[in-house]
C-alpha cells in the first residue's frame, strides 16, 4: 500500500501508544525513560509529528522493543483494524480522497472506537468479497448518485451546448465531416476511422483516443452518422474544456478515478444535448404529451427529426422531463439481448425513484419478463427470425409494483445494434404517474396502453405461475422474505398472547 506522510504518522503513533499501554507505562514515565519530553510523546501518539531516527531509536529503547518494530506496518494484533485496512487491496484501492475523505480519518476511527470500527471495516471486507464489489462499480454508483441529487440535469453543460450550437455551427448542419474539420483545424488532432471489427476484443469500441507526437482519434466504421457525431462531439468537449483526465475508449477497460468517470459523463452530456439541443427536444415533448391518444408513430417521427439513436433519444428524455416538468420520480433502464435467447442483461441504468432498485438484484437472476421493453425485445427477435428487421419498436405500459408503490408510466424502445449485428437494445423510460403526471400528460390513462404488474426479478415476484405465464425462474428469493415475515408475525402473536 502507497502510503502518505500522514497516514504514516499516525500509525506510528498508534504502534508507541499501543506498545506503552502493553508495557504499562504512563506518558510522563516513557518521558523519563526516554529523556523526550512529555508533550513530545504526545504529539507523537496523536498523529502529529513523525521523530527523527535517533529519537526514535530513544523511543524503542524505553519501550523494550525495536527500531524496525515501531516503524513496521504490522500490527500484533491480526484482528486490528488497521491490519484489516493495511491488507486489504479492496479498500486500499477505493478512491477515498477523491470524496474528500483521508486515510488518515480511516485510521483515526479504527483508533478512536478500535471494536466497533473493526467490525465495520471487516463488513465493508466482507461486502467487497461476497458480492465482487470492485472499484470500477463503486466510482459508478458514485456517478449515478451524483445524477440523481441533480435529477440528472446539468445547467452549466445545457448552456455550453447552446454556445457551441450557436457560435460554431450558425447555417451549418452538426455532421461528423463538420466535427472532423473542426478537431483538425482547430486542436490539430486527426480522426480516422477504422474497421474495429478485425479484433474481436476491440469491434464493441465506438472510438479510441491515441495519445502520441501526433494526437488522432479513431472512430469505429460501424458507427451510423449519429453515433460518429456523437463520439467526435465528446472529443470536442475535452478540447474546449482543456480535459486531460480522460478514458482512452469509448468503453470502459479499466476505471481509475472518479474524476475520469465523471469528465467522460460531462462529455457525453454535452455530446447528447448538441445531437438533442434542450430548447427544440422540450417543445417537441411538450406537443406530443398533448395528444389525446398514445401515438407510437408520433414518437417515431420526432425520432427520426433529430440525428440520433433511439438510446440517446430515450436518455436525454431522462435529462431533460424530470428538471422542466416537474417529474422527478423517473427510472431508465437499457438492457441487451441476443436474437432468440431467453437471457437478458442490464447495461445501463438510472433510478431517481424509492420504489425499482435493478442493481440490487443479484447476478444470476432473471429479469421480470413482463416489462414492455423485454415484450419488445422478443417481438423483434421473432421477426428477425422470419428474415425482417425493423428499425425500431415502440409501446407504452404502465408498470405497477405492489399496493404501496403506486404506477408508473413506461415508455419502451426496442432495436438492433449497429455495431454489434448479433445483439438488440431494449430501453424504458418510466415516470410515477402522480397529480403532476396526470396534469401534463393527457394520454396517460389510454385504454391502448395496458396496465401489467411487474417485479425486478422472477425470484422476488409475488406472482403465481397461473398468474404469470412469462416466469422463467421459481419465486425463491421472494419465498423467503415471506417465510421470515411469517415466523415474525407468529413470534409476535405469541409474544402478545403471553402478556394478556
Amino acid at each position: 500500500m502507497e502510503m502518505n506522510t500522514e497516514a504514516l504518522k499516525f500509525i506510528l503513533g498508534m504502534k508507541i501508544r499501543q506498545t506503552r499501554h502493553n508495557n504499562e507505562l504512563s506518558l510522563k514515565q516513557l518521558s523519563k525513560t526516554s529523556g523526550l519530553s512529555l508533550s513530545y510523546i504526545s504529539e507523537i501518539e496523536k498523529g502529529k509529528k513523525y521523530p527523527k531516527p535517533e529519537m526514535l531509536f530513544k523511543l524503542a529503547k524505553a519501550l523494550n522493543t525495536t527500531y524496525d518494530e515501531l516503524v513496521s506496518l504490522k500490527f500484533e494484533n491480526d484482528g486490528n483494524p488497521v491490519t484489516a485496512i493495511l491488507n486489504s487491496p479492496f479498500l486500499n484501492e477505493l478512491p477515498l480522497k477523491e470524496f474528500g475523505i483521508s486515510m488518515t480519518e480511516i485510521f483515526e476511527l479504527a483508533n478512536n472506537t478500535p471494536t466497533k470500527a473493526s467490525a465495520f471495516i471487516q463488513t465493508l471486507l466482507e461486502i467487497g468479497r461476497n458480492y465482487d464489489l470492485q472499484v470500477e462499480h463503486f466510482l459508478l454508483a458514485s456517478l449515478r448518485s451524483y445524477q440523481k441529487m441533480h435529477l440528472n440535469y446539468f445547467p452549466e453543460l445545457e448552456k455550453l451546448a447552446a454556445k457551441f450550437l450557436k457560435e460554431k455551427l450558425k447555417t451549418q448542419t452538426l455532421t461528423p465531416s463538420f466535427l472532423e474539420q473542426l478537431l483538425l483545424n482547430e486542436y490539430d488532432i486527426l480522426v480516422t476511422y477504422q474497421d474495429l471489427s478485425t479484433e474481436k476484443e476491440l469491434q464493441s469500441l465506438r472510438s479510441i483516443w491515441i495519445q502520441g507526437k501526433h494526437q488522432k482519434v479513431i472512430i469505429n466504421k460501424k458507427l451510423n452518422a449519429s453515433q460518429k457525431t456523437f463520439e467526435l462531439a465528446k472529443e470536442v468537449f475535452y478540447r474546449i474544456k482543456n480535459i486531460k483526465v480522460r478514458p482512452e475508449s469509448s468503453t470502459w477497460m479499466k476505471v481509475e478515478t472518479f474524476e475520469q468517470v465523471y469528465n467522460n459523463f460531462e462529455a457525453s452530456y454535452f455530446a447528447g444535448a448538441l445531437l438533442l439541443p434542450e430548447k427544440s427536444l422540450i417543445k417537441h415533448i411538450a406537443q406530443f404529451l398533448k395528444l389525446k391518444k398514445w401515438q407510437s408513430e408520433k414518437l417515431e417521427s420526432i425520432i427520426e427529426s433529430y440525428p440520433t439513436t433511439p438510446e440517446m433519444f430515450l436518455y436525454r428524455l431522462s435529462q431533460l422531463i424530470p428538471h422542466h416538468f416537474q417529474l422527478p420520480q423517473m427510472h431508465y433502464m437499457r438492457i441487451h439481448n441476443t436474437p432468440g435467447d431467453d437471457h437478458f442483461f442490464l447495461t445501463k441504468e438510472l433510478n431517481t425513484t424509492d420504489v425499482f432498485v435493478p442493481r440490487g438484484i443479484g447476478p444470476h437472476e432473471h429479469h421480470c419478463r413482463r416489462w414492455a421493453s423485454i415484450h419488445l425485445l422478443k417481438k423483434l427477435s421473432k421477426k428477425q427470425k422470419k428474415g425482417k428487421s425493423p428499425k425500431i419498436l415502440i409501446s407504452a405500459q404502465r408498470s405497477k409494483f405492489d399496493e404501496d408503490s403506486g404506477v408508473f408510466f413506461n415508455i419502451a424502445i426496442a432495436r438492433p445494434m449497429s455495431i454489434n449485428e448479433n445483439k438488440n437494445s431494449g430501453m424504458t423510460l418510466g415516470f410515477k404517474i402522480n397529480k403532476n403526471f396526470k396534469d401534463k400528460t393527457r394520454f396517460w390513462n389510454d385504454p391502448i396502453i395496458p396496465e401489467v404488474q411487474v417485479n425486478e426479478t422472477c425470484e422476488r415476484c409475488p406472482l403465481t405461475d397461473k398468474q404469470c405465464s412469462e416466469r422463467s425462474a421459481k419465486a425463491n428469493i421472494y419465498n423467503q422474505q415471506l417465510e421470515i415475515k411469517n415466523k415474525e408475525s407468529k413470534l409476535q402473536d405469541f409474544i402478545n398472547s403471553q402478556l394478556k
